[in-house]
């Protein structure tokens, strides 16, 4: 009987086209979620974040976030005129030691920090499962990919903004 009940609900969300949301490329939002400024900075509401923009999703107990941290700062340093970085500061308890990192890897990009995780899973961002994950974000609001990854030069970043966002740099 389970099984016969479970074939018609099945067979009612086919026929109606109900299903689990698909990842629209080119559709997706970053979460209305309001996150404060790291360190004393200005909050940063995502949902009204407009690009060309990379998000580096990162924390301070994460060894890959902390090497690619000087190679983001390069980036920013290069070309955060045009395409400015927001680092976000994830699920980190410790927030002596992020600060830490941060004068470290000499980092002034702008950075908002997110101790809650309030940003996991929501609208354009996925489940973290690990990091650091990048997204990138296009002048419409529209976030083009997200993506876990170790940056390990800032010709890469290039490379992914010119792909991901289509500006020349």
């Amino acid at each position: 009987m389970i099984r016969l009940a479970a074939i018609v609900v099945l067979g009612a969300l086919l026929a109606t086209g109900c299903s689990a949301p698909a990842d629209e490329p080119g559709v997706a939002r970053l979460p209305d979620v309001t996150l404060a400024g790291f360190d004393g900075g200005d909050e940063v509401d995502l949902g009204e974040l407009s690009g060309p923009t990379v998000i580096s999703i990162w924390a301070s107990w994460c060894g890959p976030c902390r090497g690619e941290m000087p190679v983001l700062q390069d980036f920013h340093e290069s070309y955060g005129d045009r395409v400015p970085l927001l680092g976000i500061d994830y699920q980190d308890a410790n927030t002596d030691e992020a600060r830490q990192l941060v004068r470290d890897t000499g980092v002034t990009y702008r950075l908002v920090q997110d101790p809650g995780g309030d940003i996991n899973g929501q609208a354009a961002i996925p489940s973290l499962r690990g990091l650091p994950y990048l997204a990138f974000v296009d002048e419409d609001k529209t976030v083009t990919h997200v993506e876990a990854v170790v940056i390990e030069s800032v010709d890469e970043l290039v490379d992914m903004v010119e792909k991901h966002l289509e500006v020349r740099l």
